[in-house]
């Protein structure tokens, strides 16, 4: 009866978790498309699916902006068949997936509680004190940018099939033949799915291991001796430099883009080289632990303006903080060796935020990449509610007060992701110095049709960039609409400047000399952009085919 009520209770108190999460997230359902949810959803034909078929599945996996997150790309899809581009659809799936991946962090809590010598407690009651670790994790404002971020799917999505794996192995480490086999096969499934959606998932292999090293430390000592014994040791050096070498090769082809990493040329796109992004991601970590520490909404963001470290000594705190890694890379090592249900999630902390703190291009900060490696800090903090049996009580007090103000503030922070223009002053306004904040609110108030304010926002972003084609062409189409033609064409001619490419530039460039009489211009950029444009231009073209029969 004790162990029905016990899992009676962390049933009831799992469905109030998830009735609050759903209510700290309800403003955030509201929310629009922003930044690369255009890219990636918005403007993306191949996800536009109007039926399922064959033919469909096929331009998701070739023609998605990012093809190899072929599970997240074809979720949108799905989206798109049932509810068009509505993005409430595309927010409540998030939602939906967040409350699957605190259900999976729940699971693995419970095994890895299980595992070490001092732990003595019933599953269920494992069950009771891992709730409280995983309610943090689902009511946490930081994990917003996770779930209300609808492109951000693809994070979650690689977080639940990475846990569900972790869960799947452990599960098969503590059984023997069929039964294990079955529990590896589905780990390794898993695993798949989770690089179907994000190719971070390439390090959970490394995971595993240090998961083995941490648990099963005698196994391994005596499976590389055995090894050692039939291989030999300069064999058994070059398999692990082999295996080494193909994860490496494996992690390279995932991140398709050429060029993406350099470390003393610039990256292709950037302001930085390779040694630069790795010396400032070592501050930017401690970035992202003031901001778990303390999340307050004023200090979040979606486009943080970050300072770059241009070397060790500049700024100075860089060298502090690479100082202050490796102290806590070996604080964790030993810790991992003495009290491996603490050491080992902390590890795994660390692993899982290593593939994007590389010499990568990619951007510096984005809240979004703490979500995976939040999820491992549930661990540690549910092993410490079943050890600590003298201050439980107060440990257990003080995560539900905590939940108050998380829940608060999670709350607060989905209200201003709910209101496209809220949102985007709020990024304007939190990094000033920064050109797509600016650029992206003046694009939003052009469609709102706040015309002088729109004039205002892309002034700042071409103040920041006055090289940017397309701010170049929106500050056009805003002049357009306020009747100062002369001041549109000059933006326009400017936008086809700074790239000749840039079709929606070429289009409104040619539709306004053709406005003023100068057809030979018209007809030489209409003819350019019907040879250039793309099937989803169709409208555009079929106009300027019209204008080119009646300019003849």
């Amino acid at each position: 009866m004790r162990v029905r009520a016990g899992y009676g209770l962390a049933l009831l108190l799992g469905g109030l978790l998830a009735g609050l999460t759903v209510l700290a997230y309800w403003p955030g359902m509201q929310a629009g498309f922003y930044f690369d949810d255009l890219v990636n959803i918005v403007d993306a034909p191949a996800l536009h699916w109007k039926e399922w078929s064959a033919a469909g599945v096929r331009r998701v996996v070739e023609e998605a902006t990012m093809p190899t997150r072929v599970l997240a790309n074809l979720s949108f899809a799905l989206n798109h068949l049932y509810g068009g581009l509505d993005p409430s659809g595309y927010h409540w799936t998030n939602l939906v997936i967040h409350l699957l991946v605190g259900a999976a962090l729940l699971w693995v809590a419970v095994l890895l509680g299980g595992q070490g010598s001092r732990c003595v407690v019933k599953p269920e009651q494992r069950l009771l004190f891992a709730l409280p670790a995983v309610s943090l994790f689902l009511l946490h404002p930081l994990n917003i940018q996770a779930v209300t971020y609808a492109v951000q799917r693809m994070t979650a999505l690689a977080a639940l099939f990475v846990l569900l794996a972790l869960g799947c192995y452990i599960s098969a480490r503590v059984r023997h033949g069929r039964r294990a086999a079955a529990w590896f096969a589905a780990a390794g499934i898993c695993w798949l799915l989770a690089l179907g959606n994000k190719e971070t998932a390439v390090a959970l292999p490394l995971v595993l291991l240090i998961y083995e090293a941490c648990f099963f430390p005698a196994c391994w000592k005596e499976r590389i001796r055995h090894l050692s014994r039939r291989l030999g040791r300069l064999r058994l050096a070059g398999l692990i430099v082999g295996a080494a070498a193909l994860a490496g090769a494996v992690a390279g082809q995932l991140y398709y883009t050429p060029d993406l990493i350099r470390w003393n040329e610039l990256l292709p796109g950037r302001d930085f080289t390779g040694l630069q992004r790795v010396l400032t991601e070592a501050r930017v970590q401690f970035f992202y632990l003031s901001l778990l520490l303390w999340p307050a909404p004023s200090r979040l963001n979606l486009d943080h303006d970050f300072g770059l470290s241009v070397s060790l000594f500049q700024p100075w705190t860089t060298a502090v903080a690479v100082a202050g890694w490796l102290g806590v890379a070996a604080a964790t090592l030993w810790l991992a060796r003495r009290h491996p249900r603490y050491g080992f999630p902390l590890l795994g902390y660390g692993v899982f935020h290593l593939l994007e703190s590389g010499p990568i291009n990619l951007e510096l900060v984005f809240e979004h990449r703490m979500y995976l490696p939040m999820a491992f800090l549930a661990f540690p903090i549910t092993n410490l509610l079943l050890d600590c049996r003298r201050g439980r009580r107060l440990i257990l007090g003080g995560l539900a007060l905590l939940l108050i103000p998380l829940s608060a503030a999670t709350f607060e922070r989905n209200q201003t992701w709910s209101e496209p223009l809220v949102f985007l002053r709020d990024c304007a306004a939190k990094s000033p110095d920064k050109f797509r904040p600016w650029y992206n609110l003046g694009t939003e108030l052009g469609k709102a049709g706040q015309l002088a304010e729109a004039e205002r926002a892309l002034s700042r972003a071409l103040a920041v960039r006055p090289d940017h084609s397309m701010a170049h062409n929106q500050l056009g189409n805003v002049y357009l609409l306020m009747g100062r033609r002369q001041q549109a064409l000059v933006h326009y001619q400017k936008a086809v400047q700074h790239d000749p490419d840039n079709l929606e530039a070429m289009f409104n460039l040619a539709v306004e000399y053709d406005a003023r009489g100068e057809g030979r211009e018209a007809v030489r950029l209409f003819r350019q952009f019907v040879e250039s444009a793309p099937p989803y231009y169709e409208e555009a073209r079929r106009r300027a085919q019209l204008r080119l029969r009646a300019l003849r």
